[in-house]
């Protein structure tokens, strides 16, 4: 009987540890995959004229834009030894680049006007 109180404590004990572990890497996570948020003021716009606008204005400035969903182009970019890939969704009224990459947002925005 000791030894299944023993291993229950030890048991117990562990999953804590490990929860707390798992709870602290988690709550890094949203500072690193940072979002810049951009307004989109032609509400009007269709779906599809925004996709083409977004992913002509990634091209156009270098970027290496990839459809991923109907409302998602992932992008990446290749500066020498650097490399950087977002995501970035949007829908009518606004669009978001994750991780945050002001080079590409400044291009979209410009784009948009």
């Amino acid at each position: 009987m000791r030894k299944v109180i023993t291993l229950g404590i030890a048991s117990a004990l562990s999953a804590l540890v490990l929860a707390g572990r798992g709870a602290a890497t988690s709550s890094k996570a949203p500072e690193a995959q940072e979002a810049h948020t951009g307004e989109i003021n032609n509400k009007h716009m269709t779906q599809e004229k925004l996709h083409k606008i977004i992913k002509e204005a990634g091209e156009n400035n270098g970027w290496k834009m990839t459809e991923f969903k109907s409302n998602a182009i992932i992008a990446e970019k290749i500066d020498g030894d650097d490399s950087t890939s977002v995501t970035v969704t949007f829908s009518k009224g606004s669009f978001d680049i994750v991780p945050a990459n002001s080079d590409l947002e400044d291009a979209i925005k410009s784009a948009l006007k």
